[in-house]
């Protein structure tokens, strides 16, 4: 007896969906051909829900129907705005598309809230982040960073970006904003709260929990960093600049991953 093969299999739709979307994942790929740095987020996207489904396989029995509905929406989307739309929006159906169908693919159940903020992170969003919010970044960090220190009895003052002290400056630079921070502990964040399975609610504090930490912990970096660029710390070895910098970050992931345990035990109102 012939066996019969089911054309609605997730992994199959996955596939048609990236044929159908083929013009929006062509400019996905020329966008990210000079920095491919900025495919990061959908490579690890991808890497992740395959690891969800390796640790989920044991409770899965066979791929769930996949809901034609929802995938129909997002191309109908897709097909009436591909005239009007910028590519970015119409790459951003295109990815939310397969990453949906990938999702029911590999892990057998619709994605949680959390998940669309992946598909939004999977974009080649950081160099427009960098444009809109590297500035403001740079100067909420500067103002925090001059209190801190002056916490500390360090007579800092701030002009601009600039930090003063004893007449020399120390600028905040544009790596010093915090964006690449904050693009990373934002994935983290939405990482767990689609391994949690978070509701709405949380999700919406995880990510302003996340905000606030990462600024947080820029600003620690950046206060320990003055005491190397200031000189007040003698013969500190080169890596020290990277080193504080990654230590910052696991301090601040750490704290946000606690905080996100914690948020699945208890409940939070809307």
């Amino acid at each position: 007896m012939r066996q019969r093969v089911n054309l609605m299999h997730p992994v199959l739709v996955c596939a048609l969906v990236v044929a159908a979307t083929w013009d929006a994942w062509r400019w996905y790929v020329a966008r990210i051909w000079a920095a491919p740095e900025e495919a990061a987020t959908l490579v690890l996207t991808v890497a992740f829900l395959g690891l969800l489904a390796l640790a989920r396989a044991p409770g899965l029995r066979g791929p769930r129907p996949m809901p034609l509905v929802a995938v129909a929406v997002l191309l109908v989307l897709y097909a009436a705005g591909h005239a009007v739309l910028p590519p970015i929006m119409c790459a951003a159906l295109a990815v939310a598309a397969a990453l949906f169908c990938l999702h029911i693919a590999l892990c057998g159940e619709r994605p949680p809230i959390a998940f669309w903020g992946l598909v939004a992170l999977a974009l080649p969003v950081l160099p427009s982040l960098q444009f809109t919010l590297g500035y403001p970044m740079r100067i909420v960090s500067a103002a925090l960073t001059v209190g801190l220190l002056q916490v500390h009895g360090l007579e800092v003052a701030r002009q601009g970006t600039f930090l003063l002290w004893r007449g020399e400056t120390v600028q905040f630079d544009a790596p010093c904003s915090g964006v690449n921070m904050l693009w990373a502990g934002l994935l983290l964040t939405l990482m767990g709260c689609v391994l949690l399975r978070l509701s709405a609610p949380k999700v919406m504090l995880a990510v302003a929990l996340s905000v606030v930490l990462v600024i947080a912990g820029n600003v620690l970096r950046a206060a320990s960093l003055f005491y190397v660029e200031a000189g007040l710390v003698l013969d500190a070895p080169g890596w020290w600049h990277e080193g504080i910098g990654i230590a910052a970050f696991v301090l601040s992931s750490a704290i946000t991953l606690w905080l996100l345990g914690r948020l699945r035990d208890r409940p939070v109102s809307a």
